[in-house]
């Protein structure tokens, strides 16, 4: 992902557990300690722009009611990824469709950050 641009994780949950948990799970070191905690990381996209500035984010979630919310909030500013696995896979039908499916999270890599971009192709 690094190749893309600047690489943060993006995190939400209890402000004493999800630290710990991020560290122990080693994506910490991945993204060069790029981690923001929120208790609820779509109500604080303006700290995200504060302390990461673009012009275009792209925004990895397994869960389809945080992708919408961020879609809501940045628009065409965003391009929302959601790999459908995990426990809310299942909840995608009743939320507005991510601008990207994949199966699992791996298969980003096989992807171009330009084609994922590109509002006319079809995936």
């Amino acid at each position: 992902f690094r190749a893309w641009g600047p690489t943060v994780i993006l995190s939400d949950g209890d402000v004493v557990f999800q630290p710990r948990k991020v560290e122990r799970s080693g994506i910490s070191e991945a993204v060069d300690g790029h981690v923001l905690i929120y208790i609820h990381k779509e109500k604080a996209l303006d700290d995200v722009e504060q302390r990461y500035p673009a012009q275009h984010y792209v925004l990895v979630d397994d869960k389809p009611r945080i992708l919408a919310a961020v879609k809501e909030a940045w628009g065409e500013r965003v391009t929302t990824i959601f790999p459908r696995q995990g426990q809310y896979a299942r909840d995608a039908k009743a939320y507005r469709p991510a601008d990207v499916t994949v199966e699992r999270i791996g298969d980003l890599l096989t992807h171009d950050l330009p084609e994922l971009l590109l509002p006319e192709v079809t995936r």
